[in-house]
């Protein structure tokens, strides 16, 4: 027979979990050049989502608020986009 082993504790893996994970949420700036980048592949709805978040951040975001509209007049929302991007609403005067 052999030389018996000495027993040793086994390592423990530690999984983060969702209340030792902190990561920042996405600047405004990187969402709204992703959604210009959906806006040229013509995926108005996951733009839109985009959109969406940016205005959630900050509701006079003006360039999201701009980009909403074209993507709403791109999509036949007509009313949508006179209501998102109508006078005083994206900055202009």
């Amino acid at each position: 027979m052999g030389r018996a082993r000495a027993k040793t504790k086994k390592a423990v893996t530690v999984l983060p979990t969702e209340a030792t994970t902190t990561t920042a949420p996405p600047s405004l700036s990187s969402l709204l050049e992703k959604a210009q980048n959906l806006v040229a592949q013509y995926d108005y709805e996951l733009a839109t989502r985009f959109l969406q978040r940016i205005l959630e951040r900050s509701p006079t975001h003006v360039a999201a608020r701009e980009m909403l509209g074209i993507v709403q007049l791109e999509t036949g929302e007509i009313a949508a986009a006179k209501n998102v991007c109508g006078r005083n609403n994206c900055g202009y005067p």
